[in-house]
């Protein structure tokens, strides 16, 4: 797939290529082909750049200060990828940097990052642009460009830090595009799109607010965030091409293991009013109707080295545990790990400062600098806490790196932490603190299921990143506790995270399972991880049965694979409140096919939906009511596509298992 021919690097697979030409003046592309399409490459920027101890330095510079070629090498990687290494002196014996990229032989697109090692003496470095894209099918001027998961229509130009880590280019007439991300964490990461500059579309750390720097001690070595591109042919609404930038992100996560399967939160609509005896009533409940793990959340500690509260559990978490598991659920719990939240006023050095070296609060909270010994002592207590409740998942909490809300200023100001210097290396440096949490508990405890939240990660929503970093993330703020939330807008939220990210690895929201909307809860959280809350004992009999029987379809067809891709459907009703627009969802396991879907009438009224299914192969589909087991129909895979005529039966929701048929 990789090879290198009178001096280009052609990576090509047999839907994409894409060729690097190294000669006298650096490093660029010069060719972007998918399908039958050779792409236009309007100029030849420096594709990445960066600044060592002030001095910036490109990787295409006609004329200019170039880096000295190396070396490349071609290896194999992992999932059928192969991987080319080019290296380059640094001046001055200051180290190496190498440009890697990754091509996988089933994915119309490739990797980038940037690998720096220094040398005999330490660099700084800073200002580090990882990869520019000034490509079209046609001409950038023929672009509609979106944001937010690629759902949102944006400017012909921008400049955003920290806020999408993922876009969208596509050309309506050619009826083709591509979609670009990064893993870079919140706030560094920068992405500034002008397809009339020579720079196009652009991706790096950021330049300021908060700055990106990275002192490289002598022989130490640094590695990027990826930045992922990934072409795409079909319509605006074809599900393909998000279906393959979701795969490219997949495969350079941490392998999910174990997969989390249905979980109840205490959270809502319970918040820190728990106790022994609830608790044990909804364990009763919550395994009659098939949920895996029980999640006890904030409320169970008093200040104090995070004491057992003992006027609500006056036996200890150990009994409510082992009640958990004698009843067939696992145990997780949450716990903070940004803030002094629990032991108030320890270990103060601990803190971070803010510039004029006053300490960051969060309330009345000091917020904790994961670049301190911070880091290795909450691995420790949550270490301890894993064996001492034989924990299966832990829910982590509380900003500590920056404030999704905009209420904390991103960063430490300390000079006096181990794992950063000041303020504008502690933010990468935090980051990599809590990767490495994550690595300490894994290493141990591989089987423990993490969560940083999204307030752990500094950014609004789960993002590419967040994902690198958790077995799953889940989104909070949004349940239906709020007046605020009806269901549906939910459901938007869910499907706008879940767009482009794995949705095996999202947990949407805390929706409650409660008496007289149970079904229509379970099948929003299905659109992702399902994460339930709700006072389950308001379940009626036949909510109950129902309930168990959707999960344990669920189980059914996940077994045979996770259920990685997605697509959703909006019906346009004659009304415009969006309320009366029917919606749905369709997941399925790119390994086995098979999948659920679910529609919802809401306020339409109708009693039948046209469904078109993407269905991934040509053998036939048995689709079967989820909670009934009852068999509709088998159908072909191109009478599924074209569309089927779907009685909802007089509900306003309805929940499909979709097989192979077995014929």
């Amino acid at each position: 797939m990789i090879k290198f021919e009178n001096g280009d690097f052609i990576l090509e697979n047999e839907t994409f290529s894409r060729v690097l030409r190294l000669d006298e003046d650096g490093l660029r592309s010069v060719s972007f082909r998918f399908r039958e399409r050779e792409w236009a490459v309007t100029e030849t920027p420096p594709e990445f750049s960066f600044e060592i101890n002030g001095v910036s330095y490109g990787g295409y510079v006609p004329g200019g200060q170039k880096l000295k070629y190396k070396c490349h090498d071609i290896r194999e990687g992992e999932n059928g990828s192969e991987i080319l290494n080019i290296s380059f002196d640094l001046p001055g014996n200051a180290g190496v940097v190498t440009v890697v990229s990754t091509l996988y032989a089933d994915l119309p697109g490739c990797v980038r990052k940037i690998r720096f090692e220094a040398g005999s003496t330490e660099i700084d470095l800073s200002r580090v642009m990882l990869e520019t894209f000034n490509l079209a099918p046609r001409e950038p001027v023929n672009f509609q460009i979106f944001r937010e998961q690629g759902r949102v229509p944006a400017l012909p130009q921008f400049t955003i830090t920290g806020s999408d880590d993922m876009l969208r280019f596509h050309d309506h007439k050619a009826q083709c595009g591509f979609f670009t991300g990064s893993s870079i964490p919140g706030p560094l990461r920068y992405v500034m799109c002008y397809p009339h500059w020579a720079s196009g579309v652009r991706y790096g750390y950021s330049c300021s607010a908060p700055v990106f720097r990275k002192y490289l001690r002598p022989g130490e070595v640094w590695e990027s965030a990826e930045v992922y591109l990934v072409c795409c042919n079909g319509e605006i609404d074809d599900c393909r091409g998000r279906n393959d930038f979701r795969e490219m992100v997949r495969r350079s996560m941490p392998d999910l293991t174990p997969v989390a399967g249905p979980m109840y939160c205490t959270w809502v609509p319970f918040l820190k009013e728990i106790s022994e005896s609830l608790v044990s009533e909804i364990a009763d409940v919550a395994s009659e109707v098939g949920f895996d793990i029980l999640v006890l959340d904030d409320g169970w500690f008093v200040d104090g080295k995070w004491q057992v509260d003992r006027e609500k559990f006056p036996r200890g978490l150990e009994a409510v545990a082992e009640d958990c598991r004698r009843k067939g659920l696992k145990f997780g719990l949450w716990f903070n790990i940004g803030t002094d939240y629990g032991d108030v006023g320890s270990s103060p050095e601990d803190n971070c400062l803010m510039s004029e070296n006053s300490v960051k609060m969060s309330g009345r909270t000091a917020v904790r600098c994961f670049a301190s010994k911070h880091c290795s002592e909450v691995a420790e207590k949550l270490k301890s806490l894993a064996k001492q409740y034989d924990l299966a998942y832990f829910k982590m909490d509380f900003s500590n790196i920056v404030s999704p809300y905009g209420v904390q200023a991103a960063g430490c100001h300390s000079r006096n932490h181990c794992g950063h210097r000041n303020g504008e290396d502690s933010v990468i440096e935090q980051y990599r603190g809590l990767y490495a949490l994550r690595e300490n508990l894994k290493k141990s405890m591989p089987e423990l299921c993490l969560d940083y939240s999204f307030e752990v990660f500094g950014t609004e929503f789960p993002g590419i990143a967040g994902l690198q970093y958790s077995d799953i993330q889940h989104v909070s703020n949004l349940h239906t506790s709020e007046r605020f939330y009806d269901i549906r807008m939910i459901r938007e939220a869910i499907y706008a995270i879940t767009a482009m990210l794995p949705p095996e690895r999202v947990s949407g929201s805390l929706i409650e399972l409660k008496g007289g909307e149970a079904v229509e809860a379970l099948y929003t959280a299905m659109a992702g991880n399902p994460l339930l809350a709700g006072d389950l004992r308001t379940l009626s009999a036949e909510e109950r049965r129902e309930v168990r029987n959707i999960f344990d379809g669920f189980r059914t067809i996940s077994a045979a694979g996770a259920l990685t891709e997605m697509q959703t459907w909006k019906w346009q009703g004659e009304s415009s409140d969006p309320a009366s627009a029917p919606d749905g969802y369709y997941r399925w396991s790119r390994s086995s096919g098979e999948g659920i879907a679910a529609f919802f009438a809401n306020e339409s009224g109708v009693d039948s939906l046209t469904v078109k299914f993407s269905i991934p192969d040509e053998k036939a589909r048995t689709l079967s009511d989820l909670a009934t087991s009852e068999v509709i129909g088998t159908f072909s895979a191109d009478e599924l596509r074209r569309g089927k005529k779907l009685a909802l039966e007089g509900k306003k929701v309805r929940g499909l298992a979709v097989k192979k048929a077995e014929i």
